[in-house]
């Protein structure tokens, strides 16, 4: 057993095709409304301060609903009222299956049923953080900080799988980025994702498809988001009291011998399952990847 989606569960299972999956999700995200557009539809603000709030909120951990409040171009009655309508509309993969006509209402309730129990393990969305850790509630931020920045920048809602301590290279992948973070602590931050997650993260970042993009323009849009996230790490764990320096971001070159970025230091590895593509964080002790 694994942590995973409902769709990947109901593929894994043969009741649905990946095509049928596909055309579900493009279904589904057509028809879920983010929170600014329903902001604009309202008319309580226009797109050029959504643009805005979007901006602000690579700075901040905080909801696009809670910077407009801050900043005065919300007031707390109308954030509320989105908040209530975005979730009544919003529909689930099982909804969207049945819609599209893929999988029968009854036969949505039973493998509901059967994923539920499958998936109970995980069902408390708590971070497990290996025995042995060094600085458990620093890694765990680490990790919860991701994840929110993948879903509020990138659009990607992922669940975390069981982090797992491991002094092994990370494995070839499209685009493998290290940021040191270097004060009263000291890690190297790495993120490794696939050519499919990267072009999800870098479409987000640039506002634009990035299928037909070169590679390069690709790996700086990661480079660029796992920026923004450890520029929130770093804000988070200030108020803490754990002041850190973070370096500029470095693209990691593969050669016969690997990454060599671990070199045989304590990794925590935590894989992000989604429907984006392979995500894996690598939170690597003692930050030394980007030194000479």
């Amino acid at each position: 057993m694994s942590v995973k989606f409902f769709g990947q569960f109901l593929m894994e299972k043969s009741v649905i095709t990946p095509q049928q999956l596909m055309e579900a999700v493009e279904f589904q995200e057509s028809a879920n409304t983010m929170f600014g557009d329903y902001a604009v539809s309202k008319g309580y603000l226009t797109k050029e301060d959504v643009a805005k709030l979007q901006a602000q909120q690579q700075q901040a951990d905080m909801m696009f609903g809670e910077i407009a409040v801050t900043l005065g171009v919300l007031n707390q009655e109308q954030v509320d009222e989105i908040l209530i309508r975005q979730k009544n509309d919003h529909v689930y993969i099982g909804a969207a299956l049945v819609k599209k006509g893929y999988i029968a209402p009854d036969a949505l309730v039973k493998q509901l049923a059967e994923f539920k129990e499958d998936q109970a393990g995980y069902s408390s969305g708590e971070i497990f953080i290996p025995e042995g850790t060094e600085n458990p509630e620093t890694i765990k931020d680490m990790v919860i900080l991701t994840k929110k920045m993948l879903n509020r920048i990138a659009k990607i809602t992922a669940k975390i799988g069981r982090g797992e301590i491991s002094s092994e290279e990370p494995d070839r992948n499209f685009a493998v980025i290290v940021i040191s973070l270097e004060g009263i602590l000291s890690y190297d931050y790495i993120l490794s994702c696939s050519l499919e997650a990267s072009e999800v993260i870098a479409s987000s970042i640039l506002g634009i498809n990035v299928i037909n993009e070169p590679g390069e323009i690709i790996a700086d849009s990661v480079k660029e988001f796992t920026n923004i996230v450890c520029g929130n790490i770093t804000s988070k764990l200030a108020q803490r009291g754990k002041k850190l320096e973070i370096s500029p971001p470095m693209e990691a070159e593969y050669s016969k011998e690997g990454y060599n970025l671990v070199s045989g230091r304590k990794a925590v590895y935590y894989p992000f399952i989604s429907t984006a593509g392979d995500i894996t964080l690598i939170l690597a002790e003692g930050a030394l990847a980007c030194k000479s």
